[in-house]
C-alpha cells in the first residue's frame, strides 16, 4: 500500500524548487529588487515543478496514513487470530470426529474390506544436448566519383557506389534425453473400502480417506483461509499459515490403517463370529457413507474424519476476525503500531 517512490520523489522536488525559488531572490536582490519580490516571482516562474511535488508528496503521504490504519488493524486482528488459534488447539479430538448431521448404523457385520494405498510417483529426465553452428558472409562493394569543370567554371561531381553482401547459417543441434519414473505405494497411506451387512437382510457401503490424504485436505483448508487474510503478506495470513502442522497434527486421524486391520481381521472370521460394528458418517448415496468415527465391538471409537474440524476452525476464527476490529481501534488510539 505504500508509495515510498512518490514520497521521496515529491519531497526532493519541492526542495529543489524552494532552493531554486531562494537562489533566484538572491540573485534579484543583488539588482536592487526585494527579496520577497524576487521570492514570489521565483516561485510562479517554478510553479510548475511546485504543483509536482506537492502531487507527488500527496499521494505518497497519504499511501503511508493508509498502510499505517492497515497495519495496525492487521496487528490486532494477528493477535487475535493467535490467541484464538492457542485455545483452539486445547479442543480435545473426539469433539472434531463428530458432527450433529452424523448417521448412525449399528449392528453392521463385514462382509468385504478392501484397502487402496496411496500412490507416489517420480520421475527424471536426464540427457544432454549439443549444438553446432556455423556462419559464412562476404561483402564486395565498390565507389568511384569524378569532378569536372564546365565552360561557366561550375565545378559538378558524380559518383558511383555498389556493395553486395552473402552469407549463410546453419546448425545442428543432437538431444539425448532418457526418462525414468518409480512408482511406489505409501505402506501407512491406505483408504478404506468396505460393505457391512446391517440386520442380515440389507447392505452399508462405507468408505473413508487415507490419512495423509486428510491431512492434505486439512492443510489446503488452513492455507485458504490464510490466503483469504492476505497470505504471507500479512501478519494475519502469516499467523494463520504457521498453524497448519500444528493443526493437522493435532487433528488428523491415527485410526485409519489400524480400522482396516481390524476388519480384515474380522472379515477372516467364520461370519457367525464376526463382532459387530457401529458405523457414524456422512451419507453420500443411498446405503453409503464417508465414515467420520467406528466402533468394533465394545473396543474405544476409531477416529477416520474430522468432519467438525472445518465448522469449528470457521468459527473460531470469525469470532477472532469480530474480536480484533475494537482491539484495532484501540491500538490507533494509543499510538502507531510496529511496522512490520
Amino acid at each position: 500500500m505504500r508509495k515510498r517512490g512518490m514520497l521521496v520523489w515529491g519531497i526532493i522536488i519541492l526542495l529543489i524548487w524552494l532552493a531554486c525559488s531562494l537562489g533566484f531572490a538572491a540573485l534579484m536582490v543583488q539588482t536592487g529588487a526585494d527579496f520577497l519580490s524576487g521570492f514570489v516571482f521565483g516561485q510562479t516562474i517554478g510553479f510548475i515543478f511546485f504543483l509536482l511535488g506537492l502531487i507527488l508528496f500527496l499521494i505518497g503521504f497519504f499511501a503511508e496514513l493508509k498502510a499505517s490504519r492497515f497495519n495496525r488493524r492487521d496487528i490486532a486482528q494477528a493477535n487475535a487470530l493467535h490467541h484464538r488459534l492457542v485455545e483452539f488447539a486445547q479442543t480435545p479430538r473426539q469433539v472434531m470426529y463428530s458432527v450433529p448431521d452424523d448417521v448412525s448404523v449399528s449392528g453392521a457385520r463385514i462382509i468385504e474390506i478392501e484397502r487402496h494405498f496411496d500412490q507416489q510417483t517420480e520421475g527424471a529426465i536426464t540427457g544432454a544436448m549439443e549444438t553446432s553452428m556455423r556462419m559464412f558472409a562476404t561483402s564486395f562493394g565498390a565507389s568511384s566519383s569524378s569532378t569536372y569543370a564546365t565552360g561557366d567554371d561550375t565545378a559538378r561531381s558524380f559518383g558511383t557506389s555498389v556493395s553486395t553482401t552473402s552469407g549463410s547459417l546453419s546448425g545442428t543441434t543432437i538431444a539425448n534425453l532418457s526418462l525414468s519414473q518409480t512408482t511406489r505405494a505409501n505402506l501407512m497411506g491406505d483408504a478404506l473400502f468396505a460393505v457391512f451387512e446391517v440386520d442380515g437382510n440389507d447392505t452399508y457401503r462405507v468408505v473413508s480417506m487415507s490419512a495423509p490424504g486428510v491431512r492434505d485436505w486439512m492443510a489446503e483448508m488452513i492455507t485458504a483461509v490464510s490466503e483469504y487474510y492476505g497470505g504471507q503478506a500479512t501478519h494475519s495470513g502469516g499467523v494463520v499459515a504457521a498453524w497448519v502442522p500444528t493443526l493437522t497434527q493435532n487433528y488428523g486421524p491415527q485410526d485409519v490403517s489400524y480400522a482396516t486391520d481390524r476388519l480384515k481381521a474380522l472379515a477372516a472370521r467364520p461370519y457367525e463370529d464376526r463382532d459387530e460394528v457401529l458405523l457414524s458418517g456422512t451419507t453420500i448415496g443411498r446405503n453409503a457413507m464417508i465414515a467420520t468415527h467406528m466402533r468394533i465391538g465394545e473396543a474405544a471409537p476409531l477416529e477416520l474424519l474430522p468432519a467438525a474440524f472445518p465448522s469449528a476452525l470457521g468459527a473460531a476464527l470469525g469470532t477472532a476476525s469480530a474480536g480484533a476490529v475494537g482491539a484495532a481501534v484501540a491500538a490507533h488510539a494509543i499510538g502507531p503500531a510496529e511496522t512490520r
